[in-house]
């Protein structure tokens, strides 16, 4: 009797696995799905060339990302790859940033070490340094933000249209789809990016939170509330975009207001700079030359 119910349990737990196994599949194939269209990297893997100049670069990039995270403690990978995310890059990833960071830095030294003699080159090594060092930094955090400020441009446009598709009996993929595809620009790529994602099997409210966490905008964010607010209590999706396209056009005036009120103070250093002195010299400059000020 023992051996017998063994048997049974034995038998069970195979057919058991058997039934798991194709959920288990599908599971495992949606992740790798989800992994392949989350990923922003371009493999370079055409041709045998680029394959050896992989193997060749490989272990210099290793050696230069490891001196980067020695260098910048405070700047983490997953920091850099976000930024790089919210800039739309598509085939640097934040090991080739990091690699090419250190690179430059010592190309800067070594170059103003070169191109000067005596005290100025290091003047001009150190000047050369710090570029590389801040710069890259700088500029992706500028494409960044002047991605997000295009986003957020488009929004309250897109918003209207995805209301106006909605309340004529779409729904909000299929709204969603086809204003993807009668547009183009920043919003709409992310969006496709969403969209590819529900279409692999992930959740609407995971797709939109790493929406708003791609472009990095409060007003992302805020649309991406607003539709997994929607979802959760069931009111009318319409309507909420509606007043979220109110509150978006409202958002952009009060932006643009602040920008025109900062402009006088943004104008007063350039002036003071280049404009004064100039006006003092233009003034000045008669009255000394001809030896007296009366």
């Amino acid at each position: 009797m023992i051996i017998l119910l063994l048997a049974g349990i034995a038998c069970l737990a195979a057919a058991a696995f058997q039934l798991a196994r194709p959920r288990r599949d599908a599971e495992l194939e949606r992740r790798a799905a989800l992994a392949n269209v989350r990923s922003l990297t371009v493999r370079e893997t055409d041709g045998p060339e680029m394959r050896r100049r992989s193997l060749v670069l490989a272990p210099v990039s290793a050696l230069l990302v490891r001196v980067h995270l020695k260098l910048w403690r405070r700047t983490s990978t997953d920091d850099i790859t976000t930024e790089l995310r919210r800039a739309g890059s598509q085939s640097m990833t934040a090991e080739r940033f990091m690699a090419l960071r250190v690179a430059g830095t010592a190309v800067g030294i070594v170059a103003g070490f070169a191109l000067a003699d005596g005290p100025r080159r290091l003047v001009l090594a150190a000047v050369f340094g710090i570029a590389a060092v801040y710069l890259p930094a700088f500029l992706l955090k500028k494409a960044a933000r002047r991605r997000a400020d295009q986003i957020d441009a488009e929004l309250p446009h897109f918003v209207d249209q995805l209301a106006i598709t909605i309340e004529a009996g779409m729904s909000f993929d299929a709204a969603v789809t086809y204003l993807v595809e009668a547009n183009e620009g920043p919003l709409a790529r992310e969006l496709s990016r969403v969209m590819t994602e529900l279409r692999v099997g992930e959740s609407r409210r995971a797709a939109l939170r790493r929406f708003a966490e791609r472009v990095g905008s409060e007003n992302a964010l805020l649309f991406a509330n607003a539709v997994m607010a929607s979802d959760q209590l069931g009111s009318p999706l319409s309507h909420i975009l509606r007043a979220q396209a109110d509150d978006l056009r409202h958002r952009r005036q009060m932006h643009a207001e602040e920008q025109a009120q900062k402009a006088p103070v943004k104008m007063l250093f350039p002036i003071a700079i280049f404009i004064l002195p100039v006006m003092l010299v233009v003034i000045l400059a008669p009255v000394f030359l001809s030896g007296s000020i009366f």
